[in-house]
């Protein structure tokens, strides 16, 4: 009879908390016990303690509770569970710094799992292993392993940290109601395979030491009264099986005086990471990267709408960034390059808007010092992009797929083609192609050669997150079906081909991928990180887990810098990430709204506008276009049209307070608009923004319901406190029309005159921008961008409140360069003035801090602990306040 509940992947992914199993028996004599963790069994195999040894601090919910793995079996065309708990016979094996636990006859299947804690000497974990044995008619596709149910923990805050890709903290998850949950994977949405729970007195840690790259997830719950955790791997296991690797999981604490902090628990994974293929050099020891890349480069991105309008680039290169940046290396990303529109793949040449212009702009950027950076859609093929309202799409490439590339797609169990939606391609699709076909990696490499010839000397495989793509079932790509290792080493062999492809044309050429993983850090010479985008998303606070553990081996950038959005380059800042300038066309005096007579176009959207393709999981098919026949002067309007119910469309822009729109100032925004009939309550909409995206105003302009003739409508405003943008957000939902034209942002003067609001002659984040740069290429360079991340010392400060984050108003951070020494960088992460003091040279040193304003504090290397924090910077005093940019 099997003892077991049918439970499906996604169930255990989710549900690790579901695993536990109950039971109390008197622990045996002798405990298994590591420097910092000691693990009982009980005679039956059920996990009876795991506890500190340092504190004797006991960290299992219950004796006896947990079901320590959990399998999911394949047999006669059904699949079902097996945990400890349908053990038929249990033996346990103790000798001196190892015990040996057998389950037989799991559920009367005939299966055999083994599990093995160890201890090693100079190992502060104790070492788990899984295997098992399983009768010809059955195969392992999943094992959760281990999986233990832990106390809430309430010593101070309790938090939940994982090396994920975009890292982040998850605060209390004592607090949370049971059902809730979190899980990442690796490859894919892990970065490094480590997670940690913990309060201020310590927690525990669990560390996958695969360096294999096997198909894995760790995963947290929070249970009617446990906290649970496990690890889950995909596999396809027949006969005898093995885990691959030892998974490290453990008490820890805090050092010293200090509470535990996620950090202390990353300190004991990069112990061991550090002896992995993947740290084999530092950034300072690579010779296979060009010399431009080690320099402390900047970067810039600009959109299909500056492709659109090249000479615009022309004019921010020249007249902003060599007049005032100088030397520094610049990286200059495009997106919208693709032939089609963006991310539409893979017909991408000739690309946007002609070969021949995108060459010539090429070549005049790297007179300038500017490195071209192109984002070809890794493995995706789209079968479809751009859906009308009669079902028709704007790009249908289907019959080419089905011709050409259809036996190298990824295929499911059933044998057919992996087919799936893609917000971005507005109701349209993509197939994936598999790389663990050759035909696949050759194309792709193709794809790389043909951007490299057209000028870019980087390449980075794009939505490609983390090095993850679909599991691929054929059995004639050259592959074993199903997951397994060797989609690590595939796609770990695309980026070393890649990148001998785009040699050939670029010598000097750089290869990367969206979003970290451990795996793949020799491989590439920089890396796309997006840990900022966890800020807002419910009660997550930012963490920079990647670049915690990684930061000396590899440059990193924030993937989608925000306008103005200070508190966001602040945190880039300290975290040691490559400076990223968004660009603005409005250089120079002039109007603070472009093209507010929609009189310039790139195709069907305004130029220095943007159609916002959707929101929060809502894609947004609206239709925005020039209208040369209904406009009220000039050669056409704006028209924005909805067909069907519940579409949106909405075209915006952002303008950045400064210049003629200050904080305080009286303001309006006037247009002339036409309707040609709108669903009730029909709005245009506004809204000012501080740090963060955090709203401060909001208003509208109402589309009239019934169709009319042209009427000038307005809507007044003065502008908060702490706002630092303005967003104009021409949207329309539900079926209708409406023209907008002539639309004019403009300021009330103290005569009572309305004028046009004038723009700032420079970007408002100028200053800042000038500083961070500045410092990444200047002296800061052997830290920030060199350098090794420390826990940073203890710093006293005022919080303040960004949504649901109580944060510093100074942020910091600590590092040591190649040569020893070390370095701590400040930031006042407000529009206020901040005092603050820093633990430096074995005191604390008092800082006043201008808004916005950067420190770096340098010296020799440590000499003291900081009191009450972690392993802080000290030695010789030096201050880089960069007063001559505020």
């Amino acid at each position: 009879m099997e003892r077991s509940r049918a439970m499906s992947r996604r169930e255990l992914v989710l549900r690790g908390g579901a695993l536990a199993s109950a039971g109390l028996a008197a622990p045996p004599a002798g405990a298994r016990q590591a420097r910092q963790a000691a693990v009982e069994f009980d005679a039956q195999g059920r996990l009876l303690s795991l506890r500190c040894a340092r504190s004797g601090r006991e960290l299992l919910a219950a004796p006896g509770s947990g079901s320590v793995f959990a399998l999911e079996i394949e047999r006669g065309g059904r699949s079902f569970w097996l945990s400890a708990r349908d053990a038929g016979q249990v033996t346990v094996e103790r000798s001196p710094g190892r015990t040996v636990v057998r389950y037989r006859n799991l559920g009367d299947t005939g299966i055999e799992a083994t599990c093995t804690v160890r201890t090693v000497p100079g190992e502060p974990l104790p070492l788990w292993r899984l295997t098992a044995d399983l009768p010809r008619d059955c195969t392992l596709a999943m094992a959760g392993f281990p999986v233990v149910d832990l106390s809430p923990l309430s010593e101070g805050r309790d938090a939940w940290v994982s090396g994920a890709t975009k890292g982040g903290l998850h605060p209390r998850p004592s607090a949370w109601a049971p059902g809730r949950r979190l899980h990442a994977a690796q490859p894919g949405s892990l970065a490094a395979a480590f997670a940690c729970y913990y309060d201020a007195r310590g927690g525990v840690t669990t560390q996958a030491r695969d360096t294999r790259g096997f198909q894995k997830a760790v995963a947290i719950e929070r249970t009617r009264d446990a906290v649970s955790v496990h690890w889950l791997q995909s596999c396809r296991g027949v006969g005898r099986w093995d885990l691959g690797y030892d998974v490290a999981l453990g008490a820890f604490g805090g050092a010293g005086r200090q509470p535990a902090d996620w950090r202390d628990a990353a300190d004991l994974y990069k112990r061991w990471a550090l002896r992995q293929p993947w740290c084999r050099r530092t950034l300072a020891r690579r010779t296979d990267l060009p010399a431009w890349l080690r320099q402390g480069p900047a970067m810039v991105r600009f959109h299909r709408g500056w492709l659109a309008d090249i000479p615009s680039i022309d004019r921010w290169m020249g007249a902003y960034w060599r007049r005032r940046y100088g030397a520094v290396p610049l990286i200059v990303a495009y997106w919208g390059w693709e032939k089609v529109e963006a991310w539409v793949t893979p017909d991408y040449f000739p690309v946007f808007p002609s070969d021949a212009a995108f060459r010539s702009l090429a070549a005049r950027n790297r007179r300038l010092g500017g490195r071209t950076f192109l984002w070809p859609s890794g493995y995706h093929y789209t079968l479809t992009f751009g859906r009308r309202p009669d079902g028709s799409f704007r790009w249908d490439d289907r019959a080419r797929f089905e011709a050409v590339a259809r036996p190298h797609a990824v295929v499911g169990r059933d044998g057919q083609p992996l087919v799936g939606d893609r917000f971005w391609l507005e109701g349209g699709q993509t197939a994936a192609l598999c790389p663990g076909d050759p035909w696949t990696r050759r194309w792709l490499d193709a794809i790389g050669e043909a951007c490299a010839e057209r000028g870019a000397e980087i390449v980075q495989v794009d939505q490609v997150v983390g090095g993850a793509f679909p599991v691929c079932w054929s059995a004639s790509h050259g592959h074993p079906p199903g997951p397994g290792g060797w989609m690590t080493d595939v796609f770990r062999l695309q980026l070393e081909s890649l990148l001998a492809a785009c040699r050939k044309r670029q010598p000097g050429a750089v290869v990367c991928f969206e979003e970290p993983n451990e795996l793949f850090i020799q491989q590439v010479g920089l890396q796309d990180y997006r840990d900022w985008e966890v800020f807002g998303q419910g009660d997550t606070e930012p963490a920079s887990v990647f670049n915690y553990l990684y930061h000396e081996f590899l440059p990193t950038f924030q993937s989608n810098p925000r306008p103005r959005d200070l508190l966001q380059a602040a945190w880039c800042l300290v975290t040691g990430q490559m400076p990223h300038l968004v660009p603005d066309r409005r250089i120079g005096p002039g109007p603070a709204v472009e093209n507010g007579d929609f009189e310039a176009w790139v195709g069907d959207v305004p130029l220095g506008w943007d159609r916002v393709g959707g929101w929060q999981g809502e894609v947004w098919t609206g239709e925005c276009a020039r209208d040369a026949e209904v406009r009220r002067r000039g050669a056409a309007s704006l028209r924005l049209r909805n067909v069907e119910p519940g579409q949106t469309v909405q075209v915006s822009q952002n303008v950045a307070v400064g210049g003629g729109l200050r904080v305080g100032g009286r303001h309006r925004l006037r247009l002339w608009l036409k309707s040609g009939g709108a669903s009730p309550g029909a709005s245009l909409m506004f809204g000012a923004f501080a740090e963060g995206l955090r709203p401060t105003w909001s208003g509208g302009i109402p589309v009239p319901a019934e169709p009319g003739d042209w009427q000038e409508a307005e809507v007044s405003f003065t502008v908060p406190p702490s706002s630092v943008l303005l967003r104009i957000m021409l949207h329309l939902a539900g079926p209708g029309t409406a023209w907008v034209d002539d639309l004019r942002l403009e300021t009330l003067g103290p005569d009572g005159t309305w004028s046009e609001t004038a723009r700032s002659v420079v970007p408002e984040d100028h200053a800042f921008m000038r500083a961070w740069v500045d410092l990444y290429h200047g002296i800061g360079r052997p830290y920030l961008q060199m350098g090794r991340t420390l826990r940073p010392p203890r710093l006293e400060c005022a919080e303040v409140t960004d949504g649901a984050w109580r944060r510093p108003a100074v942020l910091h951070n600590a590092y040591e360069a190649p040569d020893g020494s070390r370095a701590v960088v400040v930031v006042n992460a407000t529009s206020a003035p901040q005092r603050c003091r820093v633990w430096w040279r074995g005191a604390f040193v008092a800082l006043d801090l201008a808004p916005w304003r950067v420190r770096l504090l340098r010296g020799a290397t440590q000499r003291g602990p900081s009191p009450g924090a972690g392993r802080g910077a000290s030695g010789r005093h030096e201050a880089c306040p960069y007063a001559r940019w505020a």
